[in-house]
């Protein structure tokens, strides 16, 4: 076996084992330090992938349900009357299946097979390239244009990115002759996905609409700083970092993921050719735009009457009803079932670490750290923390639930400390801080799943553009809120 080949499964064993294996830090208990070995070695094993990742969560939190009593569940917790650790823990494997945003991802990858298995992905990508394609940043540029201009009406970037750009995106690379899970996804096709990733998390940033964890944070600061943030000064507050993220962002990706296929004249003028032989739309073309037509104003407008998820699900029903797609097309979509089992297990695991506090022991871990810090240092060591805690989870709803209050109570105790900006900092933050992983917000799992960005990649590039955004956040906009605030 070579090298690589024994690191990949040797390497989360070690990890895992080794962190169980010291002695639990004062303020956390024995069975959430086992409990955060478990997740570290999973992290591990998302990362060098010894099996599929999908399976690397699936084992983490069958290996964490039936050592239940040991990473669980505290002693009080078992020594109380009536309490069933094993149906309990049944109940914690499963909740990440329950939770929204990883049905919403499902949904987008059905939207996506109705793109494909009715034409309308590929008339559309014809169309695209047919006015831009004669250069791929150009087309990275579309893509975050694209983007951008759904954003502020869009408050869930799964439905955006996951359910409107990745399936007119998916349908580009094939006319460039690149394949996903093939050498040829680097001609083009990888640069696209990480571009449209990519761009969301800024324009998750930049509206407070276009994320749904953002109103989110904006009611919880609200509730526990009794400051309140409007859409102007959220709007405001990001824009000169929102406005160089934006521009950089294709021209990054196309100078640290250089496409293969750069100029490509020929293949302009062939997909112009292509759309006139394609003729007129088909009725299950119409059909299946109407129904994303629909999809859309649930998603913008009927946020008070049915959940984002809730709309997702019933145009995939509706897809079915019309025979758009074959429920035989939605049981074999293995990309879908893959991410819906992976990212389930991620959002169990995540929320574990709540449950049995190492998140609460990391914020009184900061809070001692930052003691006696100048005011500006404090917000940037702040935000820096903020910012690479969203590791821990595979939601940003969940990142705000745990950490946000803990958070603002900790700036809350820095004398001087000028709470306004400081909130709006941590909450600003929210989106671009999903780039870092395959999982760090909504559509990431989508593109991750595409075949077009190996999981190695998504980390390194994750790391890359994380920390791009993490400077200029801190660089630009810092400063630009102690200006305008």
């Amino acid at each position: 076996m070579s090298k690589r080949g024994w690191v990949a499964p040797v390497l989360p064993l070690v990890i895992g084992v080794g962190i169980a294996l010291l002695p639990h830090p004062p303020g956390l208990q024995q069975h959430a330090w086992y409990f955060l070995a478990i997740f570290a070695a999973v992290i591990a094993g998302l990362i060098t992938e010894p099996i599929p990742s999908p399976a690397v969560g699936f084992v983490g939190v069958v290996l964490a349900g039936l050592a239940a009593q040991w990473v669980l569940f505290s002693p009080e917790q078992l020594a109380q009357p009536g309490f069933n650790p094993t149906a309990a823990a049944v109940s914690w494997a499963l909740s990440g299946f329950s939770n929204g945003t990883v049905w919403l991802i499902f949904a987008a990858f059905i939207f996506s097979l109705g793109y494909e298995r009715t034409g309308l992905g590929r008339r559309l990508a014809l169309l695209l390239v047919s006015r831009l394609g004669g250069r791929t940043l150009t087309l990275g540029y579309a893509v975050m244009i694209a983007d951008g201009v759904l954003a502020p009406f869009t408050p869930s970037n799964t439905a955006r990115s996951g359910g409107t750009i990745f399936p007119i995106v998916k349908n580009l690379p094939p006319l460039y002759d690149s394949r996903p899970n093939d050498p040829s996804a680097r001609r083009i096709g990888s640069y696209l996905m990480w571009t449209a990733i990519a761009s969301t998390c800024v324009t998750s940033s930049l509206f407070l609409t276009a994320l749904a964890p953002n109103l989110l944070a904006v009611e919880l600061v609200r509730r526990t700083a009794h400051i309140s943030l409007d859409w102007t000064s959220w709007f405001v507050g990001f824009l000169p970092v929102g406005a160089i993220l934006l521009l950089a962002t294709p021209w990054l990706a196309y100078r640290l993921y250089p496409p293969e296929v750069q100029r490509s004249p020929e293949v302009q003028a062939w997909a112009q050719a292509e759309l006139k032989n394609l003729g007129p739309l088909t009725g299950r073309e119409i059909m299946l735009a109407a129904l994303v037509v629909l999809a859309l104003a649930l998603w913008i407008f009927g946020t008070g009457i049915m959940d984002p998820t809730m709309a997702a699900l019933l145009v995939v029903a509706l897809l079915v009803l019309t025979g758009t797609i074959t429920w035989n097309d939605v049981v074999t979509d293995k990309p879908a079932w893959n991410t819906l089992v992976w990212f389930g297990t991620l959002v169990t695991l995540a929320g574990g670490l709540a449950q049995v506090g190492v998140v609460r022991w990391i914020a009184a871990l900061l809070g001692g750290a930052l003691e006696g810090l100048p005011v500006v240092p404090a917000m940037a060591a702040l935000v820096l923390a903020f910012f690479l805690l969203h590791y821990l989870f595979a939601s940003v709803t969940a990142h705000v639930t745990a950490l946000l209050p803990v958070m603002l109570t900790v700036a809350a105790a820095i004398p001087g400390m000028p709470m306004e900006r400081m909130a709006l900092m941590l909450c600003l933050s929210l989106g671009i801080m999903g780039i870092i992983s395959p999982y760090g917000t909504g559509p990431s799992p989508i593109y991750a799943g595409s075949g077009f960005l190996p999981v190695k990649d998504f980390w390194r590039l994750g790391t890359i553009f994380g920390a791009i955004n993490l400077i200029v956040f801190l660089a630009v906009g810092l400063p630009w809120l102690m200006l305008v605030k």
